[in-house]
């Protein structure tokens, strides 16, 4: 589409700007419809602390802040099964962390959840990858490819995505031990090392 657009554009111009309006639209409705890949996970039960969601966040969210970490942004939002706003369907409440340090970085965003689960308190965080438009546009170049783990990153880049999700995970483990010691619950217990390709703990 976006090539005959071009194409046309050149020879016809109003007819190359129709297909270049359709190749745009049809790559913004694939980016909104593909799902998030979740690269790394973490995720706890804790026992009797239901009702405690809100306290955990809010306490997540400062101890990140007090890292001084650069570029970070965090945001709270109601998202869909696909980690994406959605207006119809069951949402549940996110904390959003995106690392705004390189535009390369901004697709890998980081979810952090707390949700009650019977008497229980359901913790986890998820990083994702979903490449932004541009990016989308890109990957549509021949020999392109998703950069989605360590092995296809430069040193610097590995540096970098380890240090924003360890310290985004250090931070909530932070604020689940000082919860689980309110609790009068053992935080040593409590496994700590995440699931994917980083393997932090």
């Amino acid at each position: 589409m976006l090539f005959f657009g071009s194409l046309f554009l050149f020879l016809y111009r109003p007819l190359g700007i129709i297909f270049l309006g359709m190749g745009i639209v049809v790559i913004f409705i694939f980016i909104s419809s593909k799902d998030a890949e979740i690269l790394e996970r973490w995720s706890s039960l804790i026992g009797g602390a239901q009702g405690n969601a809100d306290k955990l966040m809010f306490a997540t969210r400062e101890l990140v802040e007090a890292t001084k970490a650069p570029s970070l942004e965090m945001l709270e939002e109601a998202v869909g099964p696909s980690l994406s706003k959605t207006a119809f369907g069951e949402t549940r409440k996110f904390l959003i962390v995106i690392n705004k340090i390189g535009l390369k970085f901004r697709s890998y965003k980081i979810f952090v959840n707390a949700n009650d689960y019977g008497n229980n308190l359901f913790v986890s965080w998820y990083l994702t990858y979903k490449p932004d438009w541009w990016q989308a546009v890109m990957l549509l170049m021949p020999g392109a490819k998703q950069v989605l783990n360590l092995a296809e990153m430069n040193l610097f880049d590995q540096q970098d995505l380890t240090a924003y999700v360890t310290n985004v995970h250090h931070c909530f483990l932070a604020a689940v031990d000082k919860l689980l010691l309110e609790l009068h619950q053992d935080p040593t217990k409590l496994d700590r090392r995440s699931r994917g390709f980083l393997g932090i703990s």
